[in-house]
């Protein structure tokens, strides 16, 4: 790389407040593989904490900066944190990765920096921003979701695919399970906080199959009531235990309606389990061999298919698990983090 790269600083917001970095790693990992190259990358978070605390994260390979956030009885949406903008304001870097698109802090940091700072958004779910008129650089889950929503810069190619990172140790082997073996036919991951979620849409698949919903909210309350004996909620759990689940499901529904491309859907197959999702709401980043995206009145119809035919529901498992071992997982980060450097350094 030039020289120039080199020297150039590279500031990574994490916009949504919090000081547990699980959910962070992907992010770490595209920080060290800057580093790599001599570039000087920093990750900033606001975090519940009154001070600001530096520590050395992913084996002490990345620096990363909690701030107090000035109002976190606020929604995550909508906190600011002056700490954080004097940090980075400091740091003064040539770069900004946003994040998480929405969010109050994002505009607030943008203002406080010189207009020769580059802008980069790493976007999720959510698609707008104002300083999205700024950006040089997208990275998105998939191409659809950016030539649809960002299609100036998908046309310039200045719009990368940000892989998911995934644990292809605590995922296991990836072996799509045999029916006769299966626990669960299928499986759903997701929160019940929001009724996006929609998990409602699986109880008519009870009547013949087992249905296991992993996650834990207030939407849960009336499903644990019903009692229903092919119904099974085991609440929050670990990822470990979440892979554990999943290896030992048939199939997964994703019946969300609002959604970029959910990390449990990559997860389901890195464990060699088909997904089916709505095509309203995840147009791409689940290929054909391993999945299907299909309309709501397509969906019994989908999943009945998978069911009567094992054979074919095992090749996909299989194609799903090989998918995500070339498109997801560290190396994939550092390959895309390559063309990052490649892009910043042109512009």
């Amino acid at each position: 790389m030039s020289q120039a790269v080199g020297r150039m600083r590279v500031a990574i917001l994490m916009s949504h407040a919090s000081r547990n970095m699980n959910g962070a790693v992907r992010d770490m990992i595209l920080a060290r593989a800057m580093a790599t190259h001599g570039m000087q990358a920093r990750v900033f978070r606001m975090h519940p904490g009154p001070a600001t605390e530096h520590e050395m994260m992913l084996g002490g390979a990345v620096p990363v900066t909690f701030c107090a956030a000035d109002n976190p009885q606020d929604i995550p949406h909508r906190q600011l944190s002056a700490s954080l903008l004097a940090e980075v304001v400091s740091f003064a870097p040539d770069a900004v990765l946003y994040k998480g698109l929405g969010y109050a802090v994002n505009a607030s940091l943008h203002a406080a920096l010189p207009a020769t700072t580059r802008v980069v958004l790493v976007i999720g779910g959510g698609v707008t921003d104002p300083i999205v008129p700024q950006a040089s650089l997208v990275l998105g889950e998939y191409p659809e979701q950016m030539q649809k929503h960002f299609p100036e810069l998908a046309k310039a190619k200045r719009a990368l695919v940000l892989p998911k990172f995934i644990d292809m140790a605590v995922a296991g082997l990836g072996r799509p399970v045999p029916w006769r073996e299966a626990d669960f036919d299928i499986v759903n991951v997701g929160n019940f906080n929001e009724k996006r979620k929609n998990q409602v849409a699986l109880l008519p698949f009870t009547e013949r199959y087992r249905v296991l919903c992993i996650g834990a909210g207030p939407l849960a309350v009336p499903l644990r009531k019903a009692e229903n004996p092919r119904l099974f909620l085991p609440g929050r759990l670990s990822q470990p235990q979440v892979f554990d689940h999943l290896r030992r499901s048939r199939i997964m529904v994703h019946t969300s309606t609002m959604d970029g491309l959910p990390r449990a859907t990559v997860e389901a197959m890195a464990s060699g389990v088909p997904v089916i999702a709505f095509q309203a709401t995840i147009a791409g980043g689940i290929p054909p061999a391993a999945g299907l995206l299909v309309s709501p009145a397509g969906l019994p119809h989908a999943v009945e298919l998978l069911m009567a035919d094992d054979g074919m529901r095992l090749r996909m498992g299989r194609a799903a698990r090989r998918y995500v071992e070339r498109e997801h997982g560290a190396a994939a980060i550092e390959r895309c983090a390559t063309q990052v450097i490649k892009l910043l350094a042109e512009s």
